[in-house]
């Protein structure tokens, strides 16, 4: 379980703002939230796992004293690390009316995340772009299984022989390992010329805390998935090796709701088919969100990270020297 936004974190968000800023916060007491800079500049500062943050009615009392132009900022705690993010403070409280009440009589809202940021539901001109990350002090990247898929990646294999659908996986499936994404296959025990895709996997499961309920029988039947750090999903492949692409297409639209990467991989004869699938329905809504990829495509890919595997063994190694 992720904790709430603690003391700790704050301070840490603080840090981060004093330094992105140069400037010094000093908290305005008896509030938790607002903070203001030397030069008197308001900071309201919302925290928490969650997509709802509130404000009491004495507080946005306060903010409509100020009537100046502030910081909005909205940080979204995470596991590993704290994501802030910062928009218009005038733009919040001007909008107040437009927030829903509490008993209390205080003000409430929700935030709806985006790639690069995220914006106010109930004010959607209330835009905050993400300004920074902050990882806990203890979170450190797991690179143990690098040098283990390093190995993997080189070895030598019969060009001649026909790549079968498995070994398109497991390419997948090992760029997704070495880029350090967290990773997965429904087709945990079938063989690939590397090994046994569920082998090669990060993953025994589908990451369960970062998905809704609803999604995941779902995405545990796409081929090949990669999921960040914190288990959400940031890419999806269909390999449509000998299959109906048709039908790869509709297992990715059933997930595009995650906000993620829609991949299709296949020979290049089949791209005029993809295109000409993405005018009907339901694909058409979101035809943006997808991409075709052909097997040469895939190869130049993997070949790249395998040479980079090798450049960076070897840098290593006389660096320890």
């Amino acid at each position: 379980m992720v904790e709430k936004f603690t003391d700790n974190d704050r301070k840490l968000v603080i840090e981060e703002l004093e330094r992105i800023q140069k400037t010094k916060l000093t908290q305005v007491k008896p509030s938790r939230k607002l903070f203001c800079d030397e030069n008197g500049l308001p900071f309201l500062i919302f925290g928490g796992k969650e997509d709802w943050h509130g404000i009491t009615e004495n507080g946005m009392r306060e903010l409509d004293n100020y009537n100046k132009e502030g910081a909005f900022v909205v940080v979204k705690k995470f596991k590993t690390k704290l994501e802030i993010n910062v928009g218009s403070l005038s733009v919040f409280v001007k909008n107040q009316s437009k927030l829903s009440k509490t008993k209390a009589g205080g003000f409430q809202f929700h935030c709806i995340t985006t790639e690069d940021g995220l914006y106010v539901e109930e004010i959607p001109d209330l835009y905050c772009n993400k300004v920074a990350e902050v990882y806990f002090p203890n979170h450190k990247k797991d690179l143990s299984r690098l040098k283990e898929i390093s190995k993997i990646i080189n070895i030598e294999v019969n060009d001649d022989a026909p790549l079968t659908h498995s070994d398109i996986q497991a390419k997948l499936i090992l760029i997704g390992s070495y880029l350090n994404y967290r990773t997965y296959t429904p087709d945990r025990g079938k063989q690939s010329i590397y090994g046994t895709l569920g082998d090669l996997c990060s993953e025994k499961e589908v990451p369960k805390d970062s998905i809704p309920a609803v999604s995941i029988d779902t995405v545990r039947f796409i081929d090949v998935i990669w999921f960040d750090e914190e288990g959400y999903p940031t890419h999806a492949f269909e390999v449509e090796h000998s299959t109906d692409i048709t039908k790869g297409l509709l297992r990715l639209y059933q997930v595009h709701k995650l906000r993620i990467k829609l991949y299709i991989i296949a020979e290049e004869e089949n791209k005029v088919k993809f295109k000409k699938e993405l005018l009907k329905n339901p694909f058409h809504k979101i035809k943006q969100d997808y991409v075709f990829k052909n097997y040469q495509e895939l190869d130049e890919f993997f070949e790249s990270v395998k040479k980079f595997t090798k450049v960076q063994e070897k840098f290593l190694q006389k660096i320890v020297l």
